[in-house]
Formats: C-alpha cells, sequence, structure tokens
C-alpha cells in the first residue's frame, strides 16, 4: 500500500520493500486426485519511516483500511535522525564520569592517577521500544483510532578508559 503512504505525506525515499513473494495456493482434488492450483498468495512487506509523530495513528489507521483483512503491520519502532549531537553530550558526561571513577579507585588504592593510556568507545543499541501487531477490525467492531506513543528514547554508550598509576 505504498501509495496510500505517499498520500499520507510519507517521502517516497521512506518507503523501501523489504520482501516480496508470491505463492502457489493448491488444495487436492479427490475426483482427479491431483494437486490443483486454486490460486496464489502474494507477500509485499514494505518498511516506511514515518516522520510526523503526530500523524503515526492516521496513517496506520489509512494503510490498514486501504489493504483490506489481509494487512498486518507490525515491529514499530522510534529512532533519532541524527543522533551525533546526543552522542557528544553523552560521550562528555562519560569521559568525566570514568574519570571521576577512576580517581576515587585510586584515592581508595592509595596512589594518584596519571594521564590515560587506554581510551575505547561502544555504542549501546537501545532495544524496540514498542512493539504491536495491528489487524484490521473484525466486521461488526466498532472502529477506533489507532494510538501511537513514541515515549522517549535514550542513547548510551560504553566508555572504557585505563589510567596509568603516577609516582
Amino acid at each position: 500500500m505504498s501509495w496510500q503512504l505517499t498520500e499520507n505525506g510519507v517521502a517516497k525515499k521512506d518507503i523501501q520493500t523489504q520482501y516480496f513473494n508470491i505463492r502457489r495456493v493448491t488444495k487436492w482434488d479427490n475426483n482427479r486426485e491431483e494437486e490443483v492450483v486454486i490460486g496464489y498468495r502474494v507477500t509485499n512487506m514494505v518498511t516506511a519511516k514515518i516522520r510526523e509523530m503526530d500523524r503515526i495513528g492516521e496513517i496506520i489507521d489509512a494503510v490498514a483500511l486501504a489493504g483490506g483483512d489481509l494487512t498486518r503491520i507490525s515491529n514499530i519502532s522510534f529512532s533519532v535522525e541524527d543522533p551525533s549531537a546526543y552522542y557528544e553530550e553523552v560521550r562528555e558526561k562519560a569521559v568525566a564520569d570514568a574519570r571521576i571513577k577512576a580517581e576515587q579507585l585510586a584515592d581508595f588504592a592509595g596512589v594518584k592517577l596519571g594521564k590515560a593510556t587506554y581510551i575505547s568507545e561502544g555504542t549501546v543499541t537501545p532495544p524496540i521500544v514498542y512493539r504491536q501487531d495491528f489487524y484490521v477490525k473484525a466486521e461488526g467492531a466498532p472502529a477506533v483510532d489507532t494510538s501511537i506513543s513514541p515515549g522517549e528514547l535514550e542513547i548510551s554508550l560504553s566508555v572504557q578508559i585505563a589510567y596509568a598509576i603516577a609516582n
């Protein structure tokens, strides 16, 4: 339903086919004693990046309505477009925190902290914040607008610093 996504303001560059498959559907015919093709099942899995946070539920509803009963919407997750500014802030705090802890350990051990001899950084990928499968409403069920809450994302990284012991 990528046309439904673009009609709702999702840019073409933010829509990508992840998986596409056409499979025969067969059934056994007892009279002919053979399997006969009764149709084909098409699976088209698409990933879309929705940038308008306040319209997520509305867009999901439009796609589900356009796709019909066999539409499945899953694996909703949230991310920051460019986290580099956040990483700079987190990195500064992590290095300062590592220095404070190293100085405290050195003080407990009765030694003085020297220069850093090793520094390593690793980013921590947060888990998917939200996962829900949405199914089109059953006949007779009242229509309900889809409510999606992005909440907050935590950006973190780990810093390892080894210090020399000063004389």
